[in-house]
């Protein structure tokens, strides 16, 4: 029964009417506001306050015109992928005319948000729509050139996000390069996945990805290799103390690190390729251990949980 559910939710049957939703991207607006909300905390000391949710205001605009910038620019594509039915362009529920319209709205509106910050977080932003255009958008396409697809993600969801969060109370050159590198790791940890699931498909209608030209294989191996890089990197900083980590971080969630390389190993299977329900079932897993151990991280950095 559950897996029938889970099949039917991420199938979009489940909720057949909330597509308008899912075409800006809404369940993918979480992936943006987790390592925002890393960056803002460890460089405002601080679990909550007004220009966090501002923060994740502009974030969201972001990831919508990023993910309707992706529906125009694969749309003939995605008439072929059944995954992609949903999509209101390939319905014809909206024409691509109107899409441009909404996709500059979202990207003005998130440029203009922004101008609430200071400079280096407007830099931030703008690297983030640069990376999005040429990521998804002729004559550049990154997200079908070997190496830079990864590049493309790994840099603005590993680094510019949390960056730009760190930049609302911090300077910019003074951020945790150990740590940021982590958040890159388990990032690029969780995308891999999900190109390696997409490579019949996407061999099918010749485009080049880093999975088609590495082998879906490789790839799940890749991103075991980014979960133990990042685990590693945070032990070594809490075995150092190397801010924002420590002894006591390291003793207290070091556990919780090795857990995560073990889970991954087990609900990311490296050996073979993987399916969709696979991958997103394993993804789902591992990104909630993580996040508990991102949880106490915060909860004992911010000397909210009582150690001893």
């Amino acid at each position: 029964m559950k897996n029938q559910m889970f099949s039917r939710l991420i199938s979009n049957q489940l909720l057949p009417n909330l597509t308008w939703l899912r075409f800006i991207g809404f369940e993918f607006w979480m992936v943006g506001f987790t390592p925002f909300f890393i960056g803002y905390v460890v460089g405002a000391g601080k679990l909550f306050d007004f220009d966090l949710l501002y923060g994740f205001t502009i974030i969201a605009f972001l990831t919508s015109s990023t993910f309707v910038l992706n529906h125009i620019c694969d749309l003939d594509l995605d008439r072929k992928n059944p995954r992609k039915e949903f999509s209101l362009l390939v319905r014809g529920h909206i024409s691509i005319r109107n899409s441009w319209f909404l996709f500059f709205f979202l990207q003005i509106v998130c440029l203009l948000l922004s101008l609430k910050f200071n400079a280096d977080f407007l830099y931030c932003i703008i690297g983030l729509t640069v990376i999005s255009f040429v990521y998804n958008a002729e004559p550049f396409r990154f997200k079908t050139k070997p190496g830079l697809d990864l590049a493309s993600n790994g840099l603005s969801l590993g680094f510019l996000i949390p960056l730009s969060a760190w930049s609302i109370n911090q300077p910019l050159v003074d951020f945790p390069r150990l740590y940021f590198f982590a958040i890159f790791c388990y990032l690029m940890a969780l995308y891999c996945p999900t190109m390696a699931v997409d490579v019949d498909f996407d061999l099918k209608s010749g485009i080049s990805t880093f999975a088609t030209t590495f082998g879906s294989i490789f790839t799940m191996r890749l991103s075991w290799i980014f979960t133990i890089l990042g685990a590693s990197t945070l032990i070594f900083s809490g075995f150092f103390e190397i801010w924002p980590w420590n002894y006591k971080l390291l003793l207290w969630t070091g556990w919780l690190l090795l857990l995560e390389i073990v889970i991954h190993y087990v609900y990311l299977p490296i050996n073979s390729q993987p399916s969709y329900d696979t991958v997103a079932k394993g993804s789902i897993i591992l990104a909630t251990v993580e996040a508990t151990a991102t949880f106490f991280f915060i909860l004992i950095f911010l000397d909210m949980f009582p150690t001893g």
